[in-house]
């Protein structure tokens, strides 16, 4: 999934974050099969922004977590168990990204520290606390899903030789028996 040219013209308004060259990495680290970290951020930030306005949040602060939120370098499809010392990414990357946040001069409050640690809740054991909390957490959960959805066509695909190949060995095995 690329990004549509609204979530590029949302990502522009926050350029202070997203042109920063730390930030930009996150172009290389995939997520949920079908987008990197850069556009899944993009695209919570987006709907977070958006929905803002519904739950009286401010949607600054609402975009600044959805951006923030997955600032963590560590591919989490790679064995990854001496970085944290075998602790699961679920439950280090939130306190990452606060903390590469705050390494590259993105100020937060404590409220939105506390959005981006909860934001992996029910797997996580921190949990939201504040409206923005439970909005970044909602709309991360329904973008990931989005995101993950996009993959089914392609695994489809990918499938294909593999039914035809049982359906050959079915075929081949009921002709035996006749």
């Amino acid at each position: 999934m690329t990004l549509s040219n609204d979530e590029i013209l949302f990502a522009e308004k926050y350029k202070h974050i997203t042109h920063n060259d730390k930030y930009l990495k996150l172009k290389s680290v995939p997520r949920h099969g079908s987008t990197n970290t850069f556009d899944h951020s993009v695209r919570v930030a987006m709907m977070a922004s958006f929905l803002s306005g519904l739950f009286n949040i401010d949607s600054d602060s609402a975009a600044r977590v959805g951006l923030l939120h997955d600032f963590c370098l560590v591919d989490y499809h790679k064995d990854d168990k001496d970085v944290h010392n075998g602790r699961w990414y679920c439950f280090y990357h939130p306190e990452d990204a606060v903390i590469n946040s705050e390494n590259e001069g993105f100020f937060l409050s404590f409220v939105e520290k506390k959005a981006i640690w909860s934001h992996m809740f029910p797997l996580s054991t921190c949990i939201p606390t504040s409206r923005l909390g439970y909005l970044l957490t909602f709309c991360d959960k329904v973008v990931a899903t989005q995101e993950s959805f996009a993959n089914i066509p392609e695994c489809l695909y990918n499938f294909r030789p593999m039914v035809s190949k049982l359906r050959l060995h079915v075929a081949n095995v009921i002709s035996r028996k006749n």
